[in-house]
Formats: C-alpha cells, sequence, structure tokens
C-alpha cells in the first residue's frame, strides 16, 4: 500500500510538472506573438519605405532607362561600369569624403570642447544649451540661404569685414576651395550643437569616483580627461562619429542651395550626384546605380565602424 501511494504521488508530480511545462511554452508562445504583433507596425513601414524602395533602385540600377525611353533596356553592371570610370562621379566622391574629413576634424572637437564648456556649474545654463543647440533645428535650406548672402560678393558680411581689415574680397561660392569650404562651415555650424548635446550627455554619466580616485593618484586637469573623461566617452564618441559620416555622405540641402553643384563640380556631393543624374540628365539607370554604390559605401564603413568600435568603447559594468 505504500509503495502505490509513494508510485502515485510520483507520477501526481510528473503530471503537474508536465501541466506546468505546457503552461509555460504557452505563455512563451503568446509572449512572442505579442511581440510580433508589436513589432509589425514597425517592420511594415520598414518594408513599404525602405527595402522595398532599395530593391527597386538595384532593379532599376541594372537597366539602361531614361524619362524619355518608353521601355527600359536591360545592361547588367554597364551603368555601374561607367560611373566608375567617370571623371565627375570620383569628383563627387572625392567631395565628399573631404567634406567628412573637415567635419571630423572641425565639428566633433568644437563640440567636445563645447560640452565640457557647458557641463561646468555657470549661471545661464539651460540658455546657453539651447543656443547651441538652436542651428540643429533650422531647416538646412533656411540657413544655406542665409549663409549665402554672408558669403555674397555683392556686399557680403564677410567680405565687407575683410575689406574693413584691408584685405581683398573673396568670391566664396564661385571658387572651388572657398565654396566646399563654405559648404563646410555651414555644415560644421548646422549640425556642432547636435554632437555637442550627445558629449554632454555623455559626459553626465561618467562616474565622479573615478575622476576623485585619480585625482588622488595625483592626475591634473589633463590626466583626468584622458584617462577617464575620454574612456568613458567612449560611446557617446564612437555614436557621433557614426552619424557624423553618415549625415556627411547625405549631404545635399546645403549644396543644392548654395552653389548648385558648381563651380565646375566642386561641391557636387554624392548625394547630389544622385540628383543630377535623375532629375536633371533625366537617366534613371545611372542614378539608381549611384544610389546602390551610396548605399554599399555606408553598409561598408558602419561595418568597419562597428567592427573598430569594439575595441576603444568602454562600456560602464
Amino acid at each position: 500500500m505504500e509503495r502505490r501511494a509513494i508510485v502515485a504521488k510520483a507520477a501526481e508530480a510528473v503530471i503537474a510538472e508536465r501541466i506546468e511545462e505546457r503552461r509555460f511554452a504557452r505563455s512563451r508562445v503568446s509572449l512572442q506573438l505579442t511581440g510580433v504583433a508589436m513589432m509589425a507596425p514597425a517592420l511594415l513601414f520598414l518594408l513599404a519605405f525602405v527595402f522595398v524602395p532599395m530593391g527597386y533602385a538595384v532593379y532599376l540600377s541594372l537597366y539602361q532607362s531614361t524619362l524619355y525611353t518608353p521601355q527600359p533596356v536591360f545592361a547588367g553592371f554597364a551603368n555601374y561600369a561607367h560611373l566608375l570610370a567617370a571623371p565627375d562621379f570620383w569628383q563627387a566622391a572625392s567631395n565628399t569624403v573631404w567634406l567628412a574629413v573637415g567635419m571630423m576634424a572641425l565639428s566633433l572637437p568644437a563640440a567636445l570642447l563645447l560640452a565640457v564648456l557647458l557641463n561646468q556649474r555657470i549661471r545661464g545654463q539651460a540658455i546657453f544649451r539651447t543656443a547651441i543647440f538652436g542651428p540643429y533645428v533650422i531647416p538646412l535650406v533656411s540657413s544655406g540661404l542665409i549663409f549665402s548672402l554672408l558669403f555674397s560678393t555683392d556686399g557680403g558680411p564677410v567680405n565687407l569685414a575683410l575689406q574693413r581689415l584691408g584685405l581683398a574680397p573673396v568670391n566664396w561660392l564661385g571658387q572651388g576651395r572657398t565654396a566646399l569650404l563654405s559648404v563646410l562651415i555651414l555644415t560644421a555650424w548646422q549640425f556642432t550643437g547636435y554632437y555637442a548635446i550627445i558629449f554632454l550627455a555623455g559626459l553626465q554619466s561618467v562616474p565622479t569616483s573615478l575622476m576623485e580616485a585619480c585625482q588622488v593618484d595625483g592626475g591634473g586637469r589633463w590626466q583626468v580627461f584622458r584617462h577617464v573623461t575620454l574612456r568613458a566617452l567612449g560611446p557617446s564618441l564612437f555614436f557621433a562619429v557614426v552619424i557624423c559620416l553618415i549625415q556627411t555622405f547625405q549631404t545635399f540641402d546645403q549644396v543644392y542651395v548654395m552653389t548648385g553643384g558648381g563651380p565646375d563640380g566642386a561641391t557636387t556631393t554624392f548625394a547630389y550626384y544622385i540628383f543630377e543624374k535623375g532629375f536633371q540628365a533625366f537617366n534613371i539607370g545611372e542614378s539608381s546605380a549611384a544610389s546602390v554604390i551610396l548605399i554599399l559605401v555606408l553598409a561598408c564603413l558602419s561595418y568597419l565602424q562597428m567592427r573598430l568600435g569594439r575595441r576603444w568603447v568602454v562600456e560602464e559594468s
């Protein structure tokens, strides 16, 4: 009798355990279905407005197609070959790279300096932060018009200031080097405040205990900033570098408003080159091929940055 009771209790325990496992599996499936249902709108949005247009651009890049041809003609990779052999394509790529280098050398250090200053306890701190972030919310078209007037050769404030200093006026938007420099100045002015806010958020998350420990060990301000602050800012720096490169490779509005890609293509960027091919030359095939190349370049840059970021980004545990 006792053995039967023990066997019966063991069987009941096994049955109860199996019932509990089934309940857990059902609840897990329901949670997964709930997660999929909640992500479905975002996934549908990405599918409709990102992946489908991207796939259609790849499709168009394989055809010789213009707005004047009623029927596209399959060309394979001829559009890509023609782009890679075109001097104006490489000029646009070179201009974009120089803009990216300029933004990395000018905007990011200035943003870090502003973030360090804004992290200090001063009066009117909120006003200064708002003023620095202000240019980022101004439409690029409006900023381009303002800077076109600033750099104008016909009574522009910049040339008037140069004349008062006894210097000759400069045709900022009519010469190759100065035109690209003008676009760089506008782009840096527009986005530096945004990067400064990113760095400021990172600075405010730096543990004070680490800074105090460095000071106790005899470290000065520079040592604290170099060995503690910069290392703790790794995630913020990495994010800012990625966003800076992506925004630079998508530069279009300021070029369209200020220079129109001129003079002689000196300010034509990747994005503006795609616009010229598609909406001015009406060469849909080559414009789509240039778009695909831009996507691949950004994907490769993002991959390299993610790989390199694992080495120098220090996450706080």
